[in-house]
């Protein structure tokens, strides 16, 4: 019989007492190990969750009715007409996304509406709704996810000459040329999103739209290291999925206010299940919504359901009836 001592592991598994040891030795210095990474892999949890724009929730159910004189007169009739239809839904998020059009577009004739010159500029699947500016100003325009179509701006160009144009998308396959040579704006190789970083995102290229992963800057830097403008007076955004955490940046105390960036009028398109794995598209949808009626700085108009093959997405009108750089412009 050997001479060296075993210790029992598992009933009939048998290891030396020599190699236990030089086991024990190990493991204790991965823990060592361990506990001197721990610092340093905490830092970088908290850089990488700082980049990710908090939103506060809002603090449901809100006041069932503004009081005239408190807000503008565009927000109230908005809020009075849309939040009554909207509020037996709050925290129904599937029931909220798919009825929220019909809900809403009741409320798209208010006779408060009639403040906004509301014009169209159609393109090749959709009409883009603009307000016309009530005074002659330089304008600018920025569009996140051009699609190979710049029809629209250039319908919007005709309307307003003034308008400096600046494009941004992540493919530059038919994009560059269309908004450069047949628009004459700026065009941009970039992803779009709420933040920077290495994002999962579906790009219309040759062939169609596929999903990889693309090098994004967030909405707030480009308007401001980018464009370095701090007022944008028409935005539109079609970016597949990656529009709410640029909405997102619309609200009190978010991102642009933080950076002191106002924006006056937007069209966007709202997804749902554009990827392959869930977003959580239809609360982020909800959430949006509920926070635009307590910040009560926009209004949300022309709503519109589309069904795109297996897709579906909501196309909306949002103008900024609050801020006075905006009115002063947009209102009469």
């Amino acid at each position: 019989m050997s001479s060296v001592s075993y210790v029992l592991l598992d009933g009939d598994f048998r290891l030396s007492s020599r190699s236990a040891s030089k086991y024990l030795l190990v493991l204790l210095m991965l823990v060592g190990s361990l506990f001197v990474a721990l610092p340093y892999i905490q830092d970088s949890t908290e850089i990488t969750s700082s980049v990710e724009e908090v939103v506060e929730e809002v603090a449901l159910p809100l006041p069932a009715y503004i009081e005239p004189g408190s807000v503008s007169p565009v927000f109230e009739a908005f809020y009075n007409c849309v939040r009554p239809k909207l509020a037996p839904l709050a925290g129904s998020y599937e029931e909220f996304w798919f009825s929220f059009v019909n809900l809403t577009k009741e409320c798209d004739d208010l006779e408060a509406y009639n403040a906004i010159d509301l014009r169209p500029a159609p393109n090749r699947d959709e009409v883009k709704h603009v307000a016309y500016p009530r005074k002659i100003d330089d304008l600018t325009m920025v569009t996140f996810g051009i699609g190979h179509d710049v029809s629209a701006e250039i319908k919007l160009k005709e309307m307003y000459p003034t308008f400096e144009f600046y494009g941004v998308d992540p493919s530059s396959y038919i994009n560059q040329n269309l908004y450069e040579k047949d628009l004459g704006g700026k065009y941009f190789e970039y992803a779009i999103s709420g933040h920077g970083g290495m994002l999962n995102s579906r790009v219309f290229r040759k062939g169609g739209y596929r999903e990889e992963v693309t090098k994004t800057i967030g909405a707030d830097v480009f308007f401001t290291e980018i464009v370095q403008k701090k007022k944008i007076d028409a935005l539109w955004i079609d970016v597949e999925g990656h529009e709410y955490p640029i909405l997102n940046q619309l609200h009190h105390n978010g991102a642009l206010d933080k950076k002191g960036v106002v924006v006056c009028q937007i069209n966007v398109e709202m997804h749902k299940d554009t990827f392959k794995e869930g977003q959580g598209e239809t609360k982020k949808f909800h959430d949006f919504v509920w926070k635009v009626l307590e910040d009560r700085r926009y209004v949300m108009l022309k709503p519109v359901f589309v069904r795109y093959m297996a897709k579906r997405f909501i196309r909306t009108f949002i103008v900024n009836v609050a801020d006075k750089e905006c009115t002063d412009l947009f209102l009469s």
